[in-house]
C-alpha cells in the first residue's frame, strides 16, 4: 500500500508543495538523481546559489510511499554539501551506480508541518541494492519508519557525512 497516490500533474510532486514534509520525516528514499541547479562550490568550500530565494539544488527520489518519483528541494547549505560530496567524488559517484544511495529527511527540530530548524536535514547512506525494498517489507516501517537501521546514529552538528552501511540491520 502507498501513502501518497498518484499526482495528476504532469510535472514531477516537489516535497514542500504537493507533499508536506512532515509527511515524509524519517521516511527513507533511494535518490535517482542529483540537480544541483546552477549552484557550484567554489576553490574555497563555499557554496554559491543561483538565488537566495530558491533551493540549493534537488534530488529526484522514489521509494515505496509514492506511486511515482519525487522531487525533494535542498533547503539547506550542508545538505547540498553533503550530496555534492558524492557526487563530486569519481570513486563514490561510481559506487552508488553499483550500490544504492539512500536519504531521510528527520531533521533534530521541526516546527509542526515538519519543516527544519537550523540544522541540516537530509542524511544520506550508501548501502546495498535492494535495501530500500526490504526495509519497506515490514508493514510497520510506512506508518512509524525507524531509518536507524540502515543509517545508523543520526548528527546534526559538527562532523556529518555520508553513511556506508552494507549490511543493514533490516
Amino acid at each position: 500500500m502507498k501513502i501518497f497516490k498518484r499526482f495528476k500533474s504532469s510535472s514531477t510532486p516537489e516535497i514542500g508543495r504537493e507533499i508536506k514534509w512532515i509527511n515524509i520525516v524519517r521516511h527513507v528514499l533511494r535518490v535517482i538523481e542529483f540537480d544541483r541547479s546552477g549552484t557550484s562550490i567554489d576553490s574555497n568550500g563555499n557554496v554559491i546559489s543561483q538565488s537566495k530565494f530558491k533551493p540549493y539544488g534537488y534530488l529526484l527520489v522514489e521509494s515505496q510511499i509514492f506511486e511515482q518519483r519525487v522531487r525533494i528541494p535542498i533547503v539547506h547549505r550542508d545538505d547540498f554539501l553533503l550530496a555534492s560530496s558524492i557526487y563530486d567524488d569519481p570513486n563514490l559517484s561510481d559506487e552508488i551506480k553499483k550500490l544504492e544511495l539512500l536519504v531521510t529527511y528527520f531533521p533534530k527540530q521541526q516546527n509542526p508541518n515538519g519543516l527544519a530548524g537550523i540544522t541540516h536535514a537530509l542524511h544520506y547512506v550508501i548501502t546495498s541494492p535492494g535495501t530500500l525494498e526490504k526495509f519497506y517489507e515490514v508493514p510497520s516501517q510506512k506508518s512509524t519508519p525507524v531509518p536507524e537501521n540502515i543509517f545508523g546514529v543520526f548528527v546534526w552538528e559538527g562532523e556529518i557525512k555520508v553513511g556506508v552501511n552494507l549490511k543493514p540491520d533490516i
